[in-house]
């Protein structure tokens, strides 16, 4: 009722803020000491009316956690996106190219509730695949993702939920060296027809596949090989993983031919043999410290 009241004296009363927000946010950043704050529900009001400008100033430099602390970008009307330690935007927010700011993709399993609903069926949830391919285009621009389930009315989590957190587990026990602690490379994606987008750890770049490659050939136009460049496949027995056959691609421009980039043998892997479903990890060491501009020319290929 108190917040309806603020609302209706068009925020320019704070009561909802000042007996219940304000105290039970400082309450518990002094008890439990968080080292992030995932602030939502700011939607109609301004920021001075949350008074989150005095409260994140003692939170990132008077409070137990300063040197650690961060913070969303939900603390007023109009400051998603905009302000805050890192940026989340809008709810399932993907901005499909690298930026500046540090971003979080807020999904949930049920496309339509960030809680329980027991009307739902199966067919409406989105699928483990889904969710992979969603990590592997976040962690490649750059950002993070958090992903919502909804517990029951006795606190249980549905055993639907548990198959898609237990599937991208799964498919993280194989391919999570891709995935932590890595960092965006300048090309994040520019292979349309393999689904790859690209992660970076110290000299090695990976490779994230989304779709099977064509006559198990996946040509990765981005990547320049160098004579000591090395490939294997996440998931792999050691045997296998020692390193995998790859040629050389170039292009004709302007009668010179030039690096184009690089061609990889994927073995022909039976289901009882392939590391995992979904999408496919290539770990590539040793590339020339650039990346290619399609020319449009005419490629040819050169084994190694």
């Amino acid at each position: 009722p108190i917040f309806l009241e603020d609302m209706t004296n068009n925020w320019q009363t704070r009561r909802f803020v000042e007996e219940k927000t304000m105290p039970e946010l400082y309450d518990i950043v002094r008890k439990y000491e968080p080292e992030l704050i995932w602030s939502d529900g700011d939607w109609d009001a301004p920021d001075e009316y949350w008074n989150a400008p005095e409260f994140l100033a003692w939170y990132a430099t008077n409070s137990s956690v300063a040197d650690t602390a961060i913070w969303n970008d939900r603390w007023g009307k109009g400051l998603a996106c905009h302000h805050g330690a890192y940026v989340t935007c809008s709810d399932r927010y993907q901005p499909g190219k690298l930026i500046e700011k540090k971003w979080e993709n807020a999904l949930t399993v049920d496309p339509g509730s960030w809680g329980y609903n027991r009307n739902e069926t199966g067919a409406e949830y989105l699928s483990t695949e889904y969710f992979v391919h969603e990590l592997i285009e976040t962690v490649a621009y750059g950002g993070n993702m958090l992903l919502n389930v909804g517990p029951a009315a006795d606190g249980t989590i549905p055993a639907i939920f548990w198959d898609r957190l237990l599937g991208i587990g799964d498919w993280l026990k194989v391919n999570g060296e891709a995935i932590y602690a890595t960092t965006p490379w300048k090309v994040a994606q520019n292979e349309t027809d393999a689904g790859a987008y690209y992660t970076l750890k110290g000299n090695t770049l990976y490779a994230l596949v989304t779709r099977w490659p064509k006559n198990n050939q996946l040509t990765l136009r981005a990547p320049t090989p160098t004579e000591n460049t090395r490939v294997r496949m996440l998931g792999l027995d050691e045997k296998k993983e020692s390193g995998l056959a790859w040629a050389r691609l170039f292009d004709t421009y302007r009668g010179r031919l030039e690096d184009a980039g690089i061609v990889i043998a994927v073995p022909a892997l039976t289901p009882d043999v392939i590391p995992c479903q979904h999408a496919w990890a290539f770990a590539i060491s040793n590339i020339a410290d650039h990346a290619n501009e399609d020319s449009g020319g005419a490629a040819a290929m050169q084994i190694l």
